[in-house]
């Protein structure tokens, strides 16, 4: 007798379970994609330190080599107080062109939307 109410509630188990089976692969989806998002939130946050750090060591090395340049302008003496002054205007525009323009791009970006999912209890 109790073999014959096991395979009456057996098409009705079978449907709990593939409602469960369902809703825990729609759990075990969310996780996934939330550490997908994570990762590559600290991927990129990773890069922006890389390339900040680059940066950062770009403009000490031209800091540096303007100051050396200063140096060198003080410890040589003018010939001529009426010469020296078009020859500073020269190479303070040379060492403009000799520099690198870059474009520095900051986005925030915006958390996406879950949708609200079914919760059944059994």
């Amino acid at each position: 007798m109790s073999d014959k109410k096991y395979t009456e509630d057996d098409p009705q188990r079978t449907l709990v379970t593939l409602d469960q089976l369902s809703q825990t692969i729609e759990v075990m989806t969310n996780v996934v994609n939330r550490l997908r998002r994570h990762l590559s939130d600290q991927i990129k946050a990773q890069l922006e330190n890389q390339m900040e750090s680059q940066m950062e060591a770009q403009l000490e090395a031209m800091l540096e080599a303007q100051q050396l340049n200063a140096q060198r302008d003080t410890t040589t003496e003018p010939l001529e107080p009426t010469r020296r002054a078009p020859a500073d205007s020269q190479p303070s525009t040379s060492k403009n062109t000799k520099r690198e323009s870059f474009v520095v791009e900051i986005n925030q970006q915006e958390a996406d939307p879950r949708p609200k999912t079914r919760k059944i209890l059994h």
